[in-house]
């Protein structure tokens, strides 16, 4: 071989890497920087086009202008080539009036993802909330992210039948104007409330989730909806927080650990309660709890310490797996103790009220709290009393 030859060989290595390199380096970088590869090399003045994860952030870009006329002349030249991820995080902030932004210019990106064959699809922006006026329709679609959207039940219906391959639906800081989640695909559902209470539901509503392959819940502080679960039976882990907003007053129905109790193969829970209305309605739930005969992990507020931990000992006794129990104690549940006196709040002269139990798989408690909280010691001699089997009890101070 001519040295000429060895040396133009070696000048373009890049051309021989295979198109799935190609594009996997391609996903560690910026749109901008994905379309500036043409000039690496002669098998880069085309690759770029098929680059499959598109991940478009303003922080790349002045102003909102700027952003929608590179991605509409990107996603131009694109054509209908495959994509595997197609994520849009627009936060420009209050600083140019200009970057003032509704759904009307997002639908066409997003329909030419959907087009694309997308399988991960998210949309992330900071402006007031968004309606969206179509419908979701992909055969490939298996995760979605919205973040500041309103999400109506026409919207979740849609959804769930027009993308029949969905697993994971993650609805982030949205105003939630559903009444019920049904899907017999859903594997991952997350969803967090809007921080804008200038929008309000119609009046309030039982939120019926009914997932049998669920294996992950994340719900938190949705107003003027109370979660009422029915099929979850595939649930591996949950997380839940519920507020006075989620319910109409303290009188209402709430089936949480009730439900949660029925899914066998539940491992890991966290419950956090605020609020006495909301305490009410959970107190009542407890009574109803079968055995959460899998939980390994259960991770739980203040709410629970009232009576002499009466709660806390009822879902202790029922979950006979338990490896690991938290509890988190708050600046404001220890500055009211503080005023009642450290052992109003856990009431120990309720700790006789139950028999002493047996937790032979429960190694470890970890208490996080306010440096000086002064209930914290009314609590471990609570448990201490109350559970026979040895436990390693850690402390936290905040």
């Amino acid at each position: 071989m001519s040295r000429s030859k060895r040396h133009g060989s070696a000048d373009d290595r890049i051309s021989a890497l295979p198109d799935e390199l190609l594009h996997h380096i391609m996903s560690f970088l910026t749109p901008r920087d994905t379309v500036q590869t043409c000039v690496l090399s002669r098998r880069w003045q085309t690759t770029w086009v098929s680059a499959r994860c598109l991940i478009i952030d303003s922080d790349q870009f002045s102003i909102l202008w700027e952003l929608k006329t590179f991605l509409d002349n990107l996603l131009l030249d694109r054509g209908c080539t495959s994509l595997d991820k197609f994520w849009l995080r627009i936060i420009f902030g209050n600083v140019y009036p200009d970057n003032v932004m509704d759904y009307c210019q997002i639908r066409p990106w997003v329909c030419h993802a959907l087009r694309c064959n997308t399988q991960v699809l998210g949309i992330v922006h900071d402006g007031e909330l968004l309606t969206i006026s179509n419908a979701f329709t992909s055969s490939n679609l298996k995760r979605l992210h919205l973040c500041k959207f309103e999400v109506d039940d026409w919207f979740v219906e849609k959804l769930f039948s027009g993308c029949p391959k969905l697993e994971e639906l993650e609805l982030i800081c949205c105003f939630v104007n559903i009444v019920m989640l049904s899907s017999a695909k859903l594997k991952r559902l997350t969803v967090t409330t809007s921080d804008d209470r200038s929008v309000a539901c119609l009046g309030y509503e039982d939120l019926v989730i009914d997932m049998p392959n669920l294996v992950s819940l994340d719900i938190k502080e949705i107003p003027d909806r109370n979660p009422y679960f029915l099929n979850l039976s595939s649930l591996d882990t949950a997380s839940v927080c519920l507020t006075t907003v989620s319910f109409k007053d303290s009188d209402v129905d709430c089936n949480v650990l009730s439900a949660l109790s029925n899914a066998t193969s539940l491992r890991s829970l966290s419950l956090t309660v605020n609020d006495e209305e909301a305490i009410k309605v959970v107190g009542r739930d407890v009574l109803r709890c079968g055995t959460f005969s899998n939980l390994k992990t259960l991770s739980l507020g203040e709410w629970c310490l009232g009576s002499g931990c009466r709660v806390l000992l009822h879902l202790l006794q029922r979950s006979p797996k338990l490896q690991k129990l938290i509890l988190h104690l708050t600046d404001v549940g220890a500055s009211q103790s503080d005023q009642q006196h450290a052992a109003a709040v856990t009431d120990p002269d309720c700790n006789q009220t139950e028999t002493p139990f047996n937790c032979e798989n429960l190694k470890k408690i970890e208490i996080n709290c306010p440096q000086g909280d002064k209930r914290v010691h009314v609590i471990v001699r609570i448990l201490f009393e109350n559970i026979t089997s040895p436990t390693e009890i850690n402390i936290t101070s905040h």
